[in-house]
């Protein structure tokens, strides 16, 4: 049961002012597994289903750390009004089931960008919806949001200032390498990775990112190198290139060869 992993406390809705009741993860979970993309795997528990907490007055939805942080007036109006158009209703339950938590985060995800947020924090709640259809099984959806988690970054990359907030420019190169990776462009992924392994820029020896990097860097050169192996040892032998001239030539003097083999 998820009641084993979690508790309820209550806070002041940053919209709305009033006291909402939402559900926190403890923390001494262990994980069974961690992905390229930091995706952790734990038994019996998915604590991406309660990563958002949404007000269950108005429906106000965004990570702990957002849900926490004052809004001027404006917003709160904004907000406000903007989800009471669209009739909104999250209600409260201790216990999220996997449409739960994906209703959640696209419920901030809309938050999000009516309040403008930086790109990279809507990348972010995307990957950590992409997280969630993997961890259900789903590989369509889990690729779907996988896709736009990327493109969110790469525009992040390219036009925003960091760090922002607790993301550095080559956390997001990592991720974006660790995305392209597990989508399938092994040389896009060699690309963002060889700048965190062999850039001046790149970070210390021994920190994290850096031994990350490299390690899927490895991973994915390896990849790419048998993948050429596998492409050569099934590739067709070439005619000779004496029979190629005949077949050409005969093809000129026949008016009807464009039109059949």
């Amino acid at each position: 049961m998820s009641t084993d992993f979690t508790f309820v406390v209550e806070k002041k809705c940053p919209v709305c002012g009033r006291a909402a009741r939402v559900v926190k993860v403890k923390s001494r979970l262990v994980a069974v597994q961690v992905d390229n993309d930091y995706c952790c795997h734990y038994r019996d528990f998915n604590p991406y289903l309660y990563h958002i907490w949404v007000c269950e007055h108005c429906s106000f939805a965004a990570d702990e750390k957002v849900f926490l942080t004052p809004l001027p007036p404006a917003r709160q109006e904004l907000v406000a009004d903007a989800l009471l158009a669209k009739h909104v209703h999250f209600g409260f339950s201790e216990e999220r089931n996997v449409p739960d938590g994906i209703a959640s985060l696209k419920l901030a995800i809309y938050c999000a960008e009516l309040l403008r947020a930086p790109i990279a924090r809507r990348a972010g709640l995307m990957m950590r919806l992409a997280w969630i259809y993997r961890i259900n099984g789903d590989k369509e959806l889990e690729r779907e949001f996988l896709e736009k988690t990327l493109k969110l970054y790469e525009r992040s990359l390219e036009t925003e200032r960091y760090p922002i907030e607790s993301l550095t420019d080559n956390m997001v190169m990592y991720l974006i390498g660790a995305l392209c990776a597990d989508l399938g462009d092994n040389k896009k992924a060699v690309i963002y990775l060889s700048k965190l392994v062999g850039s001046k820029n790149a970070p210390a020896g021994n920190d994290k990112i850096s031994r990350d990097a490299r390690r899927l860097w490895q991973e994915v050169r390896e990849r790419e190198q048998e993948s050429l192996q596998d492409t050569e040892q099934h590739k067709p032998e070439p005619r000779a290139q004496s029979s190629r001239k005949t077949a050409a030539s005969a093809k000129k003097k026949n008016g009807f060869g464009r039109w059949f083999s």
